[in-house]
Formats: structure tokens, C-alpha cells, sequence
């Protein structure tokens, strides 16, 4: 699984839609198959129907939904400040790879577009965060797949109102 394929962008959603509707109008059966989990099979399939096909098979109920829960700020942005980018930091294309190397060494395990990287918990505290806060023992050091969601949640907030991200 890719690093970051949970928060794969809206346009990357909206491309697969175009490739999955492009290939239904080719006959393609495994593209009828996936148009199946609508209520209702369209008579003239358009990119509106893909797009919602599309978004129930990433978990939403339609495609507005996704796209919503997808246009929120883009954090990773935050974590390539000064602060943490001037670190000497571990990166990694694949999650799996990180987050092996974040249980052998420590740090915190943190998202910048599509890839990941480990830095130090210091990192941290130069940004103005405790290294020790609940929340962030909470989500287990690690910002791309955070083991309690709620803590996750506050913490983004917390970096809303100080960064503005």
C-alpha cells in the first residue's frame, strides 16, 4: 500500500473516475461490475455516475462526501518548516518502510505529499510542541496512520490555529 493512498487527492480520485467511465463505454465487464454498486444502473453512464462509483468504493456514501473529507488542508506542507526540514530526517516512498524504520529507531512518523519521513521527537519542540503531550502518544507518534483518530483530530486543529495551514 502507498505511503500516503488514504489521503490521495481529489483529482487523483476524479482521474480514475474518467479512466473507469472510458472503459465502461469500451464494454469493459469489469468496469459493469464496479458500476453495480449503484442503486440504479444510468441508461447514459456519465462522468457524474463514474465519480460516484468511484467515491462508495473508497467508503463514501456519494461523491460529494469524498470530496469534502479530501479538501481539507494539506498538513504535510507544515512539516517541512524550518524547524524540522534543517533535521536530519529518514525518508520513505512506501509506509510499511517507514514505519519499520520508525519502531527500530523512534522519532515521529510524518506525511509531505506522497512520501514519508522519520524525524526526531526534538523536531517537535522546535515547532513549539511538548514531545510528550497525550495527543501524541496517543496517535503513536505517527501522523500518517495515528492509532486513536480523536487525538489525530486535535492535534490537526491545534496546527490549524497555529500555522493556518
Amino acid at each position: 500500500m502507498s505511503a500516503i493512498s488514504q489521503t490521495k487527492p481529489v483529482s487523483a480520485y476524479r482521474r480514475n473516475a474518467a479512466r473507469l467511465l472510458k472503459a465502461l463505454r469500451a464494454g469493459d465487464s469489469d468496469a459493469e461490475t464496479r458500476f453495480s454498486i449503484l442503486r440504479e444502473t444510468p441508461v447514459a453512464p456519465q462522468l457524474k455516475h463514474a465519480l460516484a462509483v468511484v467515491a462508495m468504493e473508497a467508503g463514501f456514501e456519494c461523491w460529494t462526501a469524498l470530496k469534502v473529507a479530501r479538501d481539507e488542508p494539506d498538513f504535510s506542507d507544515i512539516f517541512v518548516r524550518p524547524g524540522i526540514s534543517d533535521s536530519l530526517n529518514a525518508w520513505f516512498a512506501a509506509y510499511d518502510d517507514a514505519k519499520a524504520y520508525h519502531e527500530a529507531h523512534g522519532g515521529i512518523l510524518l506525511p509531505y505529499r506522497h512520501q514519508v519521513f522519520v524525524t526526531s521527537l526534538a523536531a517537535l519542540t522546535r515547532l513549539g510542541f511538548e514531545t510528550d503531550h497525550p495527543d501524541r502518544v496517543a496517535i503513536g507518534y505517527d501522523f500518517v496512520r495515528p492509532v486513536s483518530a480523536d487525538a489525530h483530530g486535535r492535534i490537526k486543529a491545534a496546527l490549524l490555529r497555529r500555522f493556518g495551514a
